[in-house]
């Protein structure tokens, strides 16, 4: 276990870019992953620590690339722009973002981003989920 964590370090769960899916649908399009921080109950085998009530990760896309829009019911996120751009949007703002932008996301509101120009985006993820319901992610 690690809580000081070089994110450079730390391998994809796939070198590929995959689908991800929810409700039987694409929710993500050409992306990959690599967990750092997850629930304790989660198995991930990039995760070098768990938490009680945070998830820390990295998701790239590639050009093309792009996460559909959906809400966490029980969970508030941030995300922090390490390289390309995107453009990002919660609730009714939306912005073409890049490097060092810091994304907030309150629960409960629709979120989504998607990939801009021929850069692959690669965003720093965290989320925190409040004790007491489940967070349950559904499209918008």
């Amino acid at each position: 276990m690690s809580n000081i964590i070089e994110i450079e370090t730390i391998a994809w769960k796939s070198e590929d870019y995959e689908e991800s899916y929810l409700e039987g649908k694409t929710h993500q399009h050409l992306v990959k992953v690599a967990d750092y921080v997850t629930f304790k109950d989660a198995h991930s085998p990039t995760a070098l620590t768990n938490s009680d009530t945070q998830y820390i990760g990295a998701y790239e896309y590639a050009p093309g690339g792009w996460i559909a829009d959906h809400i966490h019911s029980n969970a508030e996120q941030w995300y922090f722009i390490l390289s390309g751009k995107g453009i990002m949007k919660v609730g009714n703002e939306e912005k073409v973002s890049g490097p060092g932008t810091v994304v907030f996301i309150p629960r409960n509101t629709v979120h989504s981003y998607s990939v801009v120009g021929d850069q692959p985006l690669r965003i720093l993820n965290v989320a925190t989920f409040f004790p007491g319901e489940p967070s349950i992610t559904t499209f918008a």
